[in-house]
């Protein structure tokens, strides 16, 4: 009984040890709850492809416009079985919040060097040209979130935090003007300047005005100067929608 002990423990300690000689890098793989990016395990290796291969097939979907793709149509895309998937992801919601993730990583990863010496003027006609792009080409990301997010409560979770990100990248744009102005006032201006330019103003123009890309930028761009005047001239003005 003794040296049964003995044996299982030795054995506790060698996989303690094999696990030990992972390295690990500080960066988490989309999918994973625990960072295994630079496990030499041939195992953890080919789970990693497998689930990568996953997550981009379901942000394929979805990017071509399902706004709510099935097991069978990622397994296919992905050339695996719907067994297969259920083995990485126990729950279809998990894969979609991880195709979330990547889709917010690649397209809302920081923007280039905002030049704070820049004009105002120069400054606004980036932001416009750089969010009316990018936008456009989230709309289907965001139809797609919409559709999920009872289902998916990660995803929305996400939505949440997509928020905030743009919010603070519109406190980069405008940080010269903004460092300005009183807390209060400074709060005020940003919460307009946020409205303005979210991706809730880009969807109002698209979609319910029925503006096409052209026009919407257009619009962005003709009320755009206007709009930041009045946003950062105090509390008293807000800004009328784009």
């Amino acid at each position: 009984m003794h040296n049964c002990k003995l044996r299982g423990f030795r054995g506790v300690l060698e996989f303690i040890a094999k696990a030990n000689s992972f390295d690990w890098f500080p960066m988490k793989i989309v999918g994973f709850a625990v960072d295994v990016s630079r496990s030499r395990d041939v195992r953890i290796v080919q789970g990693q492809r497998i689930r990568q291969s996953l997550i981009q097939a379901t942000l394929d979907l979805i990017q071509a416009g399902d706004v709510e793709p099935t097991s069978g149509a990622i397994a296919t895309i992905a050339g695996h079985s719907s067994r297969t998937l259920f083995q990485h992801f126990i729950r279809l919601s998990d894969l979609y919040a991880a195709a979330f993730d990547l889709a917010v990583s690649r397209a809302f990863r920081p923007d280039r060097q905002v030049d704070s010496a820049a004009p105002l003027a120069s400054r606004i006609a980036l932001l416009v040209s750089d969010r009316a792009q990018l936008f456009e080409e989230w709309l289907p990301v965001w139809h797609f979130a919409q559709r999920v997010r009872l289902v998916a409560p990660a995803v929305s979770t996400g939505v949440s935090h997509l928020r905030r990100l743009l919010r603070e990248r519109i406190a980069v744009w405008f940080a010269p003007e903004l460092d300005t102005l009183d807390p209060a006032s400074r709060d005020h201006a940003l919460d307009s300047l946020d409205r303005t330019f979210g991706l809730d103003s880009w969807m109002n123009m698209r979609e319910r005005q029925r503006l096409s890309p052209m026009h919407a930028s257009r619009a962005w761009r003709f009320n755009a100067e206007a709009i930041v005047q009045r946003a950062l001239s105090g509390p008293g003005l807000s800004p009328a929608a784009a």
